[in-house]
């Protein structure tokens, strides 16, 4: 099964067809998911940017709660229109970039937080921003 077969079948599931169909649903859920954005890119802001300031605040609460709503958002709009988001060049940088977030979070997990390692993490959250606004567009 190719890529684009899966997202044909994801597209085709109750659950994509019902958010699609919903006259708020699509709406609402793409609410939703900004706000779970901005929740969860604040927590890792904070964090970062405390660490380039060499203060330290605990946030991880937030950032799983953002996570989790990130994830669960982001999953259901994907659903609604799997085969639109596999042709868009956009969401497929996105995706690299995301990839490439958690690789670098696996990578600087057990380590000491470093300025170098938040601004990373900040450059690649932005351009993740970018990519994200850039698939309504391309």
């Amino acid at each position: 099964m190719t890529i684009l077969e899966l997202c044909e079948r994801i597209q085709d599931t109750w659950v994509s067809r019902t958010i699609s169909g919903s006259t708020w649903g699509y709406p609402a859920l793409g609410a939703l998911h900004v706000l779970a954005i901005a929740l969860f890119g604040g927590a890792v802001l904070i964090s970062h940017v405390r660490v380039l300031e060499n203060a330290s605040h605990d946030v991880r609460w937030i950032r799983r709660a953002g996570l989790t709503l990130v994830v669960l958002t982001g999953s259901l709009l994907f659903a609604s229109g799997a085969v639109g988001y596999y042709k868009s060049f956009s969401f497929r940088v996105k995706m690299v970039l995301l990839a490439l977030i958690a690789l670098h979070t696996i990578a600087t997990y057990r380590q000491r937080p470093r300025k170098l390692h938040s601004a990373i993490a900040l450059t690649l959250w932005a351009a993740v921003i970018f990519a994200a606004r850039g698939i309504a567009f391309f």
